[in-house]
């Protein structure tokens, strides 16, 4: 027994000899952006490292070792007043057939505003005064929040940048990895495949080069700007904050996406969201799910699109054609009750996602595409149908079409019959259900967890005081 004891406590001793004070700056009020960034967080909290967080979404518990503080902007309220016109204008212009490199004038639309109130926040003022110490700062600098990075250089503490999404030209350049236009297809490229035509290749040139373009003639003098007039005159450059990122943790994997090559200071970590803890499934919903003979379709548009600003004759498309199938369905929707449906339909504001997928009667996903949720799909090896709508979400449909694993429903062109066409096509044909099977497959097949592997390497930038070898 006092030999146990000894080993507990020398495992404990070396568990501490490791443990760091790590800050982050997550201000940019996307849930599924948060969930990314809280995967990374809450590994490294259970690797016993201290987490002080700044961002809009406290930790779901408390945590030991976890320091969150709130911090909100007034975009948040803007996105709660979109009407459906705007919704559906910014939906048309990222689904449209032409390259979109200017898709990332949205995301600047939203990123600089809030930087600028971050910095006048009292809590942040009251942090850049502090004579507080870290070892590490991580930033989603690399989505338009560039100017979060001088956190690092204040705290004189290497940054780690995370991103939601898997690799964007202006990030693939800051990190010094190399850009195959020929061969991969980038997200703001109507070029859906790897496999593209001479006019995809030349759509996919012409949307790399127009968004490098508009990244260091426009965004980085624009958050440069942002920076001396809100945080102080003598910052160093937004080039040099940019040029000293130590490494970029992405959401990315081959079973994913396409195979791309990376520089040793970019690791994918895409699945990380996807905890081996599974959340129980509430009973009403285990009951659901286990009566369902024929299965179950589970729709579901994830965090960012609002549902109930949606036309009721758009809802009523949906209505119609859950009332003909003989599969159960959960929808996943932000109303108390919708008018006519069908008694096989269970309305829901929340249900445990990757636990609904993994139950054995789930048979078909209608998705938004979102990163998170495709890959919580390919996981669980469940088709999809996707119905995307901007960022990455119409790339991501495209690959799941062309890795046989679901098919697209245009977001414009939804009805009656074309939404019954799109789940009749995936459940009556096998093929989906087992291109989903083999694309799981892999996706799980790894030496390492996510997890793992992030905490590995954002140590690893920790015990040599930056990495920059990499």
């Amino acid at each position: 027994m006092k030999s146990v004891l000894l080993w507990l406590l020398l495992f404990n001793a070396i568990c501490c000899s490791f443990s760091a004070r790590i800050l982050a700056i997550s201000p940019f009020p996307g849930k599924s952006h948060y969930i990314f960034a809280s995967g990374i967080l809450k590994a490294l909290q259970q690797r016993g490292h201290h987490i002080v967080e700044y961002s809009p979404f406290p930790p779901s518990k408390p945590l030991a070792n976890y320091t969150h503080v709130e911090v909100h902007t007034e975009f948040e309220k803007e996105t709660q007043n979109w009407t459906f016109e705007k919704f559906s204008q910014i939906a048309k212009i990222s689904n449209s057939m032409w390259p979109n490199p200017f898709g990332f004038l949205n995301v600047w639309w939203m990123t600089n505003p809030i930087c600028k109130e971050i910095f006048q926040q009292e809590s942040i003022k009251k942090l850049i005064n502090s004579n507080e110490h870290f070892d590490l700062v991580i930033t989603e600098s690399s989505f338009g929040q560039e100017s979060m990075l001088v956190f690092g250089n204040r705290f004189g503490a290497p940054t780690v940048t995370v991103q939601g999404l898997s690799s964007i030209p202006a990030m693939n350049r800051d990190a010094g990895n190399a850009m195959s236009i020929a061969t991969i297809p980038e997200m703001t490229s109507f070029a859906a495949t790897d496999n593209m035509t001479f006019i995809q290749r030349l759509f996919n040139f012409v949307s790399v080069i127009c968004s490098l373009l508009l990244y260091y003639n426009h965004q980085l003098p624009t958050q440069d700007k942002i920076l001396r007039e809100y945080y102080t005159q003598d910052a160093p450059s937004i080039a040099e904050l940019v040029g000293n990122v130590s490494l970029y943790l992405i959401n990315s994997h081959p079973a994913v996406e396409y195979p791309r090559p990376y520089t040793p200071n970019i690791i994918p970590i895409g699945g990380i969201t996807i905890s081996p803890d599974r959340t129980p499934l509430p009973k009403d919903l285990k009951q659901f799910m286990d009566s369902a003979k024929e299965g179950v379709v589970y729709f579901s548009l994830g965090t960012v699109v609002p549902v109930h600003i949606l036309p009721e004759e758009l809802l009523q498309a949906f209505v119609s054609v859950f009332k003909k199938l003989p599969q159960k369905v959960i929808w996943k929707i932000d109303l108390e009750s919708i008018p006519n449906l069908s008694k096989n339909v269970m309305l829901t504001k929340w249900v445990p996602q990757p636990g609904v997928l993994a139950h054995p009667n789930c048979v078909l996903f209608m998705t938004h595409g979102g990163a998170f949720s495709q890959q919580e799909a390919i996981h669980a090896g469940v088709p999809t149908v996707g119905i995307a709508f901007f960022g990455d979400q119409p790339s991501n449909v495209k690959f799941a079409e062309y890795r046989g694993i679901g098919v697209s429903l245009a977001f414009d062109n939804i009805s009656e019959e074309t939404i019954s066409t799109a789940i009749n096509k995936v459940l009556k044909n096998p093929k989906y259900k087992e291109n989903a099977q083999r694309l799981s497959r892999i996706f799980r097949d790894r030496p390492m967890s996510p997890a793992d592997s992030a905490v590995f390497w954002v140590e690893y930038v920790i015990r040599h005081k930056g990495a920059h070898h990499l």
